[in-house]
């Protein structure tokens, strides 16, 4: 069979990172952790994806969600930061086939020397008779004015192509998460470069409204041999209340039909 699958990426906000002055317009019992993990299974599954890649992935948030998702079908995989964060990377996913996975440590350095403990979680998959791999990633965030070859965001981006993709270009790829970065910016020109396609290249909308600036952070890259269908997002502007009764993170996922081109 040709690949046809539906895959999503979304950044459910790690509850370590809640802080409620930083959310004015959000009602304070929304972020009550069950409540919200709650809210976050109904909207994952409402995506009807097959591969989910998860960012600011908690152990006890995983734990509920594995609970909540494994009637339908999901199976995950997590994988922690180090340097003591509390979050990671995780992969739902409904397909019959899965062949592995590994978590990928960037090896840039901060400011006086110390790694990052950012990661790509790669998990590989068999889809139409061929090799899928699907890396998940929250590439840290960095100054927008800081020098493209001291950028920790660009460190871990060219990482991840040199090291994963490029290195393994007859396998599908599937490079998608939070980069930290808006369309047109060095970081997310570097996937191009590459020789990957922007699932929602020309239509991109705002996937976060942090700070009260909607903001387009997260993408879906893949092969230039997939073709990408994407899902159209709820409207976000600076003044939408995130998260909210409808949306349980300051993320919204994103989502694309792919297809064997």
């Amino acid at each position: 069979m040709p690949v046809d699958l539906r895959i999503a990426s979304y950044n459910i906000l790690a509850d370590a990172y809640v802080k409620p002055e930083w959310f004015p317009d959000t009602p304070a019992d929304i972020f009550q952790p069950q409540r919200r993990q709650e809210a976050l299974a109904r909207r994952i599954a409402g995506l009807n994806a097959d591969i989910v890649c998860l960012q600011e992935v908690e152990p006890g948030s995983f734990a509920a969600l594995q609970r909540a998702l494994e009637p339908h079908g999901y199976a995950g995989v997590l994988a922690l930061k180090q340097q003591g964060k509390p979050d990671g990377c995780a992969v739902f996913h409904r397909l019959e086939r899965c062949l592995g996975h590994r978590a990928h440590y960037f090896k840039d350095r901060l400011e006086g020397g110390r790694v990052s403990g950012h990661l790509a979680l790669v998990v590989d998959f068999e889809a139409g008779g061929e090799r899928l791999r699907v890396a998940c990633t929250h590439l840290r965030w960095d100054r927008p004015d800081r020098p493209v070859e001291q950028h920790q965001g660009m460190q871990e981006a060219s990482e991840l192509l040199e090291e994963l993709v490029r290195r393994e270009p007859e396998s599908l790829w599937v490079v998608c998460g939070d980069f930290n970065a808006q369309p047109g910016e060095p970081l997310v020109r570097a996937f191009s470069a590459a020789g990957l396609l922007d699932a929602h290249e020309g239509r991109h909308q705002p996937t976060c409204n942090a700070n009260s600036k909607a903001k387009t952070l997260d993408y879906l890259f893949h092969s230039r041999t997939l073709q990408a269908q994407p899902d159209r997002l709820p409207e976000l502007s600076d003044r939408t209340p995130m998260p909210s009764e409808t949306e349980p993170s300051d993320h919204l996922p994103i989502a694309a039909r792919l297809l064997r081109a």
